[in-house]
């Protein structure tokens, strides 16, 4: 087993990104100002992000044969990601993102996952080497649940500790919680999960206690600009909090932000840091991510963090 190399079990797609004032209502148009396309899908996003913070990473994820296939296997080799796990299906289409951004860097996101959706238990048995391999999954909910649970399950069995973002969220079997030891929804997904309604940090304790409750090892919810809280199990009433960093510079874009909070994390935990510093660390990573545009290409690079 390499102690330090991180599994990510994900997707990839192209993020087309249109800029406007405003996000449009239902069955409103709007004149845009301006577009970017680029690499994009949470588990792609995250596996970039672990790279570019000084992890060693490697990825599982099935892409088509066209144009927007080119555009993830560059990124890879750019940035270094392990693509041993990257399964390209021949005649399929790589899946795409549409993604709305308004003038606050808020933002609307519709994913079609094409080939990535072709993932199956099959595939990850295929790769069980990788398991092997590796001290760390890093998996979320954009593949099909039965591949995340498997995954997970999996990933227990060889000895590696776990990381479930559950996003974008779906309802679940409860027991997979039990072999999760880390769970990063954000405060919409920690409501989905919990039936309490998180607004603010106070919310976002009680939420992380009843996430514990269903045997999570450890809860951190990301609260977007309000910061992070982290509860370390049932009876850790006050859990830790991280506002979120001041940085001078404003915010462009939110895409992806919670993608580079996710790698660094789990980087920093892959590294043996303390919880405390992985989440000071993560959480500074994603701070620096809202500056600039992009979801993949926004994550820093550890100099410079």
């Amino acid at each position: 087993m390499n102690e330090k190399n991180i599994l990510v079990v994900g997707i990839f797609v192209v993020d087309l990104s249109f800029k406007a004032k405003k996000l449009p209502s239902p069955g409103e148009t709007i004149i845009g100002e301006n577009y970017i396309i680029g690499p994009g899908g949470k588990g792609s996003n995250q596996a970039v992000a672990i790279s570019r913070a000084g992890g060693k990473v490697s990825l599982i994820a099935r892409i088509g044969d066209d144009h927007f296939a080119d555009i993830g296997l560059n990124l890879y080799q750019k940035e270094n990601v392990n693509t041993e796990g990257l399964i390209i299906a021949k005649g399929e289409n790589t899946g795409s993102a549409a993604i709305s951004v308004d003038k606050n860097g808020m933002n609307s996101i519709i994913v079609v996952p094409g080939a990535a959706s072709g993932i199956d238990k099959s595939v990850i048995e295929e790769k069980i080497d990788m398991f092997n391999d590796s001290s760390l999954l890093l998996t979320g909910y954009e593949i099909p649940l039965e591949v995340t649970n498997h995954s997970l399950n999996l990933a227990k069995k060889k000895g590696l500790r776990t990381i479930l973002n559950p996003a974008p969220y779906f309802e679940n079997d409860k027991e997979v919680f039990k072999l999760v030891d880390y769970l990063t929804p954000n405060e919409h997904e920690a409501s989905s999960l919990t039936k309490v309604s998180v607004k603010n940090i106070d919310d976002a304790r009680l939420a992380g206690q009843k996430i514990c409750e269903l045997g999570v090892g450890t809860s951190v919810i990301t609260l977007g600009e309000k910061g992070v809280l982290c509860t370390r199990g049932v009876d850790d009433q006050d859990g830790l909090y991280f506002p979120s960093f001041k940085i001078k510079d404003e915010v462009i874009d939110t895409v992806g932000a919670g993608d580079v909070f996710n790698g660094a994390f789990a980087t920093g935990i892959s590294e043996g840091m303390s919880l405390e510093y992985a989440l000071e660390f993560a959480n500074k990573a994603a701070s620096l991510s809202v500056r600039k545009a992009g979801a993949a290409l926004s994550a820093p690079y550890r100099n410079q963090f």
